[in-house]
């Protein structure tokens, strides 16, 4: 006679192997990986410095300072910034996830070359409704800019400050710095701040060099 007490034994045991194995890397990523993702490409000056907008949130879970070496002014890496945003210039990113599958620009679009203090960039957009809304706070042309998330989950209130760090006329330090501090309230909030925590850097990443490399080809 058939029963289904073997199946249901044989799927249970397969999905706690997999939530070990989860689990595992969890603990490894943690131990060993995250301090060096979260400094990515940064110097021990890049990370002690203040940004725009540190002072916003205290002890954030999330303090992440990446940077690139650009061999360009501050002048031309500046406009690359200015008009990021989904659906006008993208991340320069992963455009499919990040952009709606629009190609992120390769060139200056100069419409998106008047932002301002005040004004609000698109992150995404989820059944026609837009999310991750950002707001410019604070905008130092050529020199820094900061934004902090208005909408949308799980990244309300968060900040995003860029910095330019002008070496020489024809090399420059991009720095990003990215802060938020995480919920627990749930089982769902552990995991998904467990899984951005991890992936994160592959957006961030992607986006300064995404930026190096049209501001060195223009």
């Amino acid at each position: 006679m058939f029963t289904f007490k073997p199946l249901l034994k044989a799927i249970a045991l397969n999905i706690m192997s997999w939530l070990v194995f989860a689990l595992v890397l969890l603990a490894v990523y943690f131990a060993l990986l995250r301090d060096w993702q979260m400094n990515w490409g940064a110097t021990t000056e890049d990370v002690n410095r203040y940004m725009a907008g540190d002072e916003l949130l205290e002890d954030p879970e999330l303090n992440a300072t990446r940077a690139v070496l650009i061999n360009a002014s501050p002048e031309q890496i500046w406009p690359w910034i200015v008009q990021i945003g989904y659906k006008r210039a993208g991340f320069y990113g992963f455009d499919k996830l990040d952009n709606g599958g629009q190609p992120s620009a390769k060139s200056i679009i100069p419409e998106f070359q008047n932002l301002k203090a005040g004004d609000f960039i698109p992150g995404g957009e989820y059944k026609g409704e837009l999310f991750n809304l950002l707001e410019v706070v604070e905008m130092k042309p050529n020199k820094s800019m900061l934004w902090v998330f208005l909408k949308g989950t799980p990244w309300q209130g968060a900040t995003w400050s860029w910095g330019l760090y002008k070496i020489d006329d024809e090399h420059t330090r991009l720095v990003s710095r990215l802060r938020q501090k995480y919920t627990f309230d749930s089982a769902q909030a552990v995991i998904s701040w467990s899984m951005i925590d991890v992936i994160e850097i592959m957006m961030m990443r992607t986006t300064l060099l995404g930026i190096k490399y049209r501001a060195e080809q223009n």
